[in-house]
C-alpha cells in the first residue's frame, strides 16, 4: 500500500483529526463531571449540580455537530456552548474558592470549544474555527466571573489545548506536502515494478511454450522414421508456429479459439474439451493414455489455471514419450472439494530429479513453475526403475491477480 492519493490526503487528514478532537472534546466534559464529584465528595458542602447539568446540552451538540457536521449545527455548538461555559463558571465561581480548581474547572469545558467548533475538513478552517471555539468559552467565562465577583482565571489547559491544536494542524499540514512530493515517486517505482513483474512472467511462459513446442517437434522430428512427415504431426507443428507467431498463447484461458470449435455450453465442458483435445494430440504422437477420475472438475477451475494446467500435464506427458521407454501412462482428474488435483502416473524407468541437470527445463519451467504461476503446487515421486508420479494440486479460489500469473489482468488484456 503506498497509502493516501496525493490530492486527497490534505482532506483525509484534517478529516481525521476532526474525528479525534471530537472524541478529546467528550473526553474532556467527562474529565468535568468526574472533578465535580470529587470535589463534591471532598468538600461536601459544595453544591455542583448545576455545574454537572451546564454540561449535558454541551454533549448533545457535540453528538449533533458530528453526525451532520454543517456550519449550522457548528454555530450552533458555539452558541449553546458558551451559554453552557457561562453557565458552568457562574456556578463553579460561586461554590469553589480554590482558583487553580476554579481555573481547571472552567478549562475543562472551554476545551470543547476549541476542539469541535470547527466545521470542513480544511486545514486552515480547523484552525479558525478552534480560534473562534477559544474566544467565545473565554469571552462566557469572563463575563461569569464578573457577575459573581471573582477574580479571571487563566484558563491554562485551554490555551494549552489551542496551541496544541494549531501546532497539529500546522504539522499535518507540511506532513501532506512532503508526502505530495514523496508519493509520485513511489508509485513510479510501484509501476516499474509491477510491469517488471508482468514481464518476467511473460518471458516465463514464453520460454515454457518454446520448450512444449518446438523442442518437442524437433525430438519428434529426429525419432521419426525416414520418409513423408506424419500428416498428425505437421498439423500440430503448424498450429503451434501459427501461435507462437500470433498472440493466441497470451489468451486467457480456454475459449473458442483455444477449442478449435465454435464454443462449448459451459466452463466444465469447454476445459474437458481442451484436456480430451491435448490427450488426442499425445496418443497420435504414439502414447497409450488411460483417463480416469472426472477432468470435468477443471472446469471449476479459472480459466488461467486450465490452461497451465492443461500444458504442464501435455509436458509430462510429453516426458514420458521421450524419456520414460514406456509407451503407456495414466492422467487420473480428482475434485476434493478445495482444488483440482492431477496426477500423471508412468511405469517406465523413472529418474533422480536432483541429478537432473539444470539446462533440463521440462519440469522446472514447463510443470513446477507454471503450475505455480496460477496458486498451485507440484509434487514428484521417482526413482530409478521405479516410475514417475507427477501430482499438480491448484486451488479453486479465484486467482489474486495480474502479478501472479505474470500475463493477464482479470479481464484478459495484456498488460
Amino acid at each position: 500500500m503506498l497509502g493516501i492519493p496525493t490530492h486527497l490526503a490534505p482532506r483525509v487528514n484534517a478529516w481525521s483529526t476532526v474525528r479525534a478532537f471530537h472524541a478529546a472534546a467528550i473526553g474532556s466534559l467527562a474529565a468535568a463531571v468526574v472533578a465535580l464529584l470529587l470535589v463534591r465528595i471532598a468538600v461536601p458542602s459544595v453544591h455542583v449540580v448545576g455545574a454537572m447539568l451546564a454540561v449535558v446540552p454541551m454533549l448533545g451538540m457535540i453528538g449533533v455537530h458530528t453526525q451532520s457536521g454543517t456550519r449550522r449545527t457548528a454555530i450552533a455548538f458555539l452558541l449553546v456552548g458558551g451559554v453552557c461555559c457561562w453557565w458552568f463558571a457562574r456556578v463553579v465561581g460561586a461554590a469553589v474558592d480554590t482558583p487553580w480548581v476554579t481555573s481547571y474547572l472552567v478549562s475543562l469545558v472551554v476545551v470543547p470549544l476549541v476542539l469541535v467548533g470547527g466545521t470542513g475538513t480544511e486545514a486552515k478552517r480547523v484552525v479558525l474555527w478552534s480560534l473562534l471555539g477559544f474566544a467565545v468559552g473565554r469571552v462566557a467565562t469572563s463575563i461569569a466571573t464578573v457577575q459573581v465577583g471573582g477574580v479571571g482565571h487563566p484558563l491554562v489547559l485551554a490555551w494549552a489545548t489551542l496551541a496544541f491544536v494549531v501546532g497539529l494542524v500546522i504539522a499535518s499540514e507540511r506532513s501532506a506536502v512532503r508526502s505530495a512530493r514523496i508519493q509520485p515517486e513511489l508509485l513510479r517505482a510501484a509501476r516499474e515494478e509491477h510491469a517488471a513483474a508482468y514481464r518476467a512472467g511473460i518471458e516465463a511462459e514464453a520460454a515454457a511454450i518454446l520448450h512444449d513446442t518446438v523442442l518437442n517437434h524437433l525430438n519428434a522430428i529426429a525419432v521419426a522414421p525416414a520418409g513423408p512427415m506424419d500428416e498428425h504431426l505437421a498439423r500440430t507443428m503448424d498450429a503451434d508456429v501459427a501461435m507462437l507467431t500470433g498472440r493466441s498463447w497470451l489468451v486467457d484461458g480456454v475459449g473458442p479459439d483455444a477449442l478449435g470449435t465454435t464454443g462449448q455450453s459451459s466452463a466444465a465442458d469447454e476445459a474437458t474439451a481442451v484436456f480430451g483435445r491435448m490427450i488426442d494430440d499425445q496418443q497420435a504422437l504414439g502414447l497409450t493414455v488411460r483417463v480416469t477420475g472426472d477432468p470435468s472438475s477443471l472446469g471449476r477451475l479459472h480459466p488461467r489455471a486450465v490452461t497451465a494446467v492443461v500444458r504442464a500435464v501435455g509436458q509430462c506427458l510429453a516426458n514420458v514419450r521421450k524419456h520414460a521407454g514406456t509407451d503407456s501412462a495414466e492422467v487420473s482428474v480428482f475434485d476434493d472439494g478445495v482444488g483440482c488435483t492431477v496426477m500423471v502416473v508412468d511405469d517406465g524407468r523413472g529418474f533422480d530429479e536432483e541429478s537432473t541437470g539444470t539446462d533440463r527445463m521440462g519440469l522446472r519451467n514447463s510443470v513446477r513453475e507454471r503450475v505455480g504461476r496460477v496458486g498451485g503446487d507440484v509434487q514428484i515421486w521417482s526413482s530409478p526403475g521405479s516410475g514417475t508420479s507427477v501430482m499438480m494440486t491448484v486451488p479453486y479460489v479465484a486467482l489474486a491477480g495480474p502479478v501472479r500469473s505474470g500475463i493477464h489482468d482479470d479481464d484478459g488484456t495484456l498488460s
